[in-house]
């Protein structure tokens, strides 16, 4: 039988289970240049197509390492106008309000069309924002560089966005030292920065053993 605290967060998950589903609040849809603009940028994952699952080796449960990804600019976007590409993660099925910020990351250079594990390793001794891909992470609500899926228990498959957009100009966290916000990305993301966007979407789901 699992423990008793398994089984109570199982209980809460399963009471919950129509709390999810806050799409309208995802980065992509929330911001208004960006759901005023077709998802045209393809990204992909060696996992499967999008809605494929992630495995525990995402997740705290196991690894916590993030998963590889690739991305392609349509053919109407030149690739020297962009200066850098933004990724944000976010599940919109938490039981919560808006969505989790599980990742976010900018200044990936405009010829970084791939990410992998190894680019999330944190440079320069863990000292400030930097990573080993050679761009910044920002806030997520684990304030880590990255905090993989871990759904309530028996509150069904959540799904995981990773949303990748191409910029024109640089991205700045606004002075200061704190971290970037999705809260700054909303007022940031104009129509004069924005060349494209598109998404992958990885799911991940606790059942009670």
């Amino acid at each position: 039988m699992a423990p008793f605290s398994a089984r109570l967060e199982a209980f809460i998950g399963r009471r919950l289970i129509k709390q999810r589903g806050r799409d309208a609040k995802l980065l992509t849809r929330a911001n208004a240049t960006l759901k005023n603009l077709s998802p045209t940028l393809a990204v992909s994952s060696p996992l499967g197509p999008s809605e494929s699952p992630l495995l525990p080796e995402h997740t705290p449960l196991a690894d916590n390492r993030f998963p590889s990804l690739s991305w392609e600019l349509p053919s109407d976007v030149d690739p020297t106008q962009v200066h850098s590409y933004l990724l944000v993660v976010e599940d919109p099925d938490a039981p919560l309000p808006s969505p989790v910020v599980h990742g976010l990351y900018y200044g990936l250079p405009a010829e970084k069309t791939s990410v992998g594990p190894d680019d999330f390793v944190p440079a320069n001794g863990g000292q400030g924002d930097d990573l080993a891909g050679g761009f910044r992470y920002g806030a997520n609500r684990m304030k880590s560089v990255w905090g993989g899926p871990r759904p309530v228990l028996a509150h069904g498959s959540h799904r995981y966005f990773f949303q990748v957009i191409a910029l024109k100009n640089d991205l700045s966290a606004g002075g200061g030292d704190k971290l970037l916000s999705k809260k700054h990305l909303l007022k940031a993301l104009v129509d004069d920065n924005v060349l494209a966007w598109g998404e992958w979407v990885g799911t991940f789901e606790r059942k009670l053993e």
